[in-house]
């Protein structure tokens, strides 16, 4: 079932109500239609962004999918999909030719097809795009087939220990074999001794022979992966080249602008001349200040909020509850200074501090339970504070953005460890045998690629943390600046 959304008018401050579902709505006080779409493109572009980012591709192409509905030659809705098709979280992810060489190539192909004939800008970009990923999709099979030949060599290595090893054990059965004989017929001792050397002679000759093919096999099978990694390296180095050229050609650098112009007439402002306005969390409507009860009241809703809420040392009560761990006041308290300014630094970062449950930038530490909820309200946040913050904040809140997507890559490579084990605990089970036993190969292989698989995840939780910690350093440099330059509370 379609939620009930609110809105402010901009032309006369009424509260506009609409079904979510619903392409058009009208304000009910003055009569303008207004497109949804056209209305609040930035809102539905960052929502895109965040679903990608999120790793949520089906939602991010969904939500591209309608802002390309109402302006087919969207380059932001047109390249949305393009990452949305393909898999990437991000264009910055673009910048690493390692962390798009797993995206889908095809669809992605397919949408970039469609933006180059519909967008009303960026065919360069588009054109560069194409280039970069036939880069990225040529450097994955490039690295593919390397693997797989370090794979044969090492199966030709371990085919000549086993040729080797079984080769001794005929030769030991056969020798206690014909000591038996010469011990029951000693007339047969020269006979066996003759057919001992024959035997010694040419199972050199096979085990030379079978060694040489599999060496050569070996040195033909390095040679190409050799020649495939120098290949890759040059694909690496063009690809970087690529992606910086790709950057210059960015129509936002040269400040683009969806071709289509909002239809919406905002006019004169009703409350220029009102000094501090507070809007309605419920409905969105203006609240009325009755100065003789002290209160602030919405008309619509019949909602009352004390004045103290906005006036009366807001900040302070919020960083005092946010000190006492009372985070749900001090969400409470943050979100009441958002009335007043929704671009206020210090309540846009207070909720997402209180989302998380730390006191301040020292309290954020990578938590290996921290809830899949927890973790969705802190991208919440983090998304809002960077759509709604002035320009000088929406760097510092572009690293909390960052520092939330840390989190989500933490608890992914916790449960990716765990999968790993449970599957290599699942394996020996069932051999019926110990991995290091060494008797069943099979087992042991899959130990040996599960274990190899846990260190490697191990070895991105190192860097992964780093990043996090070095991030966090920023973000705490950035935080203390601003709260020494920001004017003290009211």
């Amino acid at each position: 079932m379609a939620k009930l959304k609110s809105y402010s008018c901009t032309k006369c401050a009424g509260v506009l109500n609409f079904d979510e579902d619903h392409e058009l709505f009208a304000c009910p006080f003055c009569g303008n239609e207004f497109n949804v779409v056209e209305l609040h493109r930035e809102e539905l572009s960052a929502q895109g962004a965040s679903a990608l980012r999120r790793l949520r591709f089906d939602t991010a192409e969904g939500i591209f999918k309608t802002v390309l509905s109402k302006n087919p030659r969207d380059f932001g809705g047109h390249l949305g999909m393009i990452l949305a098709k393909g898999r990437i979280a991000s264009v910055e992810n673009l910048s690493d030719i390692g962390r798009i060489k797993d995206c889908e190539f095809k669809p992605a192909r397919r949408a970039l097809h469609n933006a180059k004939k519909e967008a009303d800008a960026g065919s360069a970009y588009f054109d560069k795009l194409s280039e970069l990923l036939a880069l990225a999709e040529k450097y994955k099979e490039l690295c593919a087939g390397e693997d797989e030949r370090t794979k044969m060599a090492r199966r030709s290595f371990q085919a000549i220990a086993d040729h080797e090893l079984e080769v001794d054990i005929a030769r030991e059965e056969s020798k206690d074999n014909l000591s038996g004989i010469v011990k029951d017929y000693p007339a047969a001792a020269l006979p066996v001794a003759i057919y001992s050397a024959v035997r010694f002679v040419s199972d050199e000759i096979d085990k030379k022979s079978f060694e040489a093919k599999h060496k050569q096999n070996m040195a033909s099978d390095h040679s190409q992966a050799a020649k495939m990694s120098s290949e890759a390296e040059e694909i690496k180095k063009k690809y970087s080249e690529t992606y910086a050229e790709l950057k210059d050609l960015d129509p936002a650098v040269n400040g683009y602008k969806p071709a289509y112009a909002s239809k919406v007439d905002a006019g004169p402002d009703p409350f220029a001349d009102v000094t501090k306005n507070v809007n309605c969390t419920k409905c969105g409507g203006q609240l009325l200040l009755d100065k003789e009860k002290k209160l602030y009241a919405c008309s619509f809703c019949g909602v009352a909020y004390g004045t103290s809420l906005f006036f009366d040392h807001p900040l302070r009560k919020a960083k005092q509850a946010l000190a006492a761990a009372d985070y749900t006041e001090a969400d409470q308290r943050f979100s009441h200074m958002l009335m007043v300014d929704p671009k206020d630094y210090e309540a846009l970062f207070g909720r997402i501090l209180c989302a998380g449950k730390w006191k301040n930038v020292p309290d954020i530490e990578l938590e290996d339970k921290m809830l899949p909820l927890m973790e969705e309200r802190l991208a919440d946040r983090a998304d809002e504070a960077v759509l709604h913050s002035d320009e000088k904040h929406k760097e510092f809140f572009s690293n909390v953005q960052t520092i939330v997507t840390y989190f989500i890559r933490w608890r992914y490579l916790i449960q990716k460890t765990d999968s790993i084990r449970k599957a290599k605990k699942y394996a020996r089970s069932n051999s019926g045998i110990s991995f290091c036993s060494g008797s069943d190969k099979a087992a042991e292989a899959k130990a040996f690629e599960a274990d190899k698989q846990i260190a490697d995840i191990k070895l991105q939780m190192k860097e992964l943390r780093g990043q996090f910690d070095e991030l966090k350093r920023t973000i705490d440099k950035e935080k203390t600046a601003f709260s020494l330059a920001e004017k003290p509370d009211p």
